[in-house]
């Protein structure tokens, strides 16, 4: 069976693309109400259920229980066992689990992007609208128990709704630019600072299935479910920052013989300060290097991507998947003539491979075998021919 084909446009609509992008992102939180079975293919009760039961998936590193803003320790609902690499790991036992959850625990499933083809749909689809990887948990919360204070995450939250009803408050306090690690992230500061710095209530909604609500990195917000049994889950996008970039470059400093010759003595004064100008120097010319930005930019793309597979089993060869650059770009027909409008140019088609370039663009990414699928006669050079025609103007890019 072939994952959902979810795309960026089914979790924002009605909301398009263009707007998402120029209104909203990185810029203010959005609230998007939507039909109940809107992300029905995505997750529910009984696809939760069907992960739990893998019970060798889970240890107290991607299973983890929070009840009224206190962390559960969990000896209280693990036992320890020798796992297939023969390492010591804490397993969670199912009753314990259930039976805390009973008790009002919220269960916070992590690391949830490849567990099921719904998921990894939506993740996918988030991945190829924002250019950078993403992440997803699971929250299973109980009526009136509060997870988590006021808070504020390190990367942009798409949260979507599945089942029962939960409460979110947004606050106007923003942390600016946060990083996962310690000085700028949410446990760095004391609950004290945190009610501080939250501000005043910007929004207050009422989450049902069906719903989604995006938050910018570093809004304040919190969530209280209001039904007995409820059901979310948190996708984050994480950006790239100048210190990831400084990191990736610090990473090749090795190649060069002048970073990796020793330092003087710290009391050979005149030595050591002769030995760090040269270092300067040297970082400096490096900073300077004209391909230094499209080499980032590579290995960028390469980790954005990087959780995507392209196993196509039992068929020998990989599949080969492209990344469609959609925003911005417009189908029209002009008389008898269709036109393929893009930011910068406007390029003629013919009407017979019309239907392929529509079909395309209403997809976040593709293979070429459903296309070919979609369209059973066309020939194999057509598609091949246009595959790379769009590839040549960037409307689409190859990942694999």
């Amino acid at each position: 069976m072939s994952d959902p084909v979810i795309t960026f446009f089914d979790l924002i609509a009605p909301i398009t693309p263009e707007k998402f992008f120029e209104e909203y992102y990185d810029k203010k939180p959005l609230h998007i109400p939507g039909g109940k079975d809107k992300f029905s293919q995505i997750c529910s009760w009984n696809s939760i259920n069907d992960m739990l039961k893998m019970a060798t998936n889970w240890s107290d590193q991607n299973l983890k229980i929070v009840i009224d803003t206190k962390t559960v320790q969990p000896g209280s609902f693990c036992e320890r066992v020798v796992n297939r690499d023969r390492m010591a790991t804490l397993r969670p036992l199912p009753n314990k689990v259930a039976e805390l959850f009973e008790q009002g625990a919220t269960i916070v499933l992590d690391l949830m992007e490849t567990m099921s083809p719904g998921i990894r749909s939506a993740t996918e689809a988030l991945q190829m609208a924002t250019s950078f990887r993403a992440s997803c948990n699971a929250y299973c919360s109980r009526k009136q128990h509060q997870a988590f204070a006021s808070h504020f995450d390190s990367m942009d939250v798409f949260a979507l709704h599945i089942e029962g009803t939960k409460t979110w408050r947004v606050y106007k306090g923003r942390f600016e630019h946060p990083l996962e690690r310690g000085g700028y992230n949410n446990p760095t500061f004391s609950p004290e600072h945190h009610e501080e710095a939250k501000g005043e209530l910007l929004m207050e909604i009422e989450m049902k299935p069906g719903h989604l609500l995006y938050l910018p990195k570093g809004v304040y917000h919190d969530a209280l479910a209001s039904t007995e049994a409820c059901l979310h889950l948190s996708f984050g996008t994480t950006q790239p920052s100048g210190i990831d970039f400084f990191n990736w470059l610090c990473g090749s400093l090795g190649d060069f013989p002048l970073m990796r010759k020793a330092m003087p003595a710290y009391n050979d004064v005149a030595a050591h300060d002769a030995h760090v100008k040269d270092l300067v120097e040297g970082f400096s010319q490096l900073l300077t290097e004209p391909t230094l930005a499209g080499q980032f930019r590579r290995d960028q793309r390469v980790r954005a991507f990087e959780g995507l597979s392209n196993i196509n089993l039992p068929g020998p060869e990989p599949l080969k998947r492209f990344r469609v650059l959609g925003l911005g770009v417009r189908l029209l027909r002009r008389g008898s003539d269709w036109r393929l409008k893009t930011p910068d140019e406007d390029h003629a088609i013919s009407g017979d491979i019309q239907p392929l370039v529509e079909w395309i663009l209403a997809h976040d990414h593709f293979d070429v075998g459903q296309l070919a699928e979609a369209f059973p006669a066309t020939e194999e050079n057509a598609v091949s021919a246009l595959i790379n025609s769009l590839t040549e103007k960037t409307i689409i890019d190859p990942f694999f």
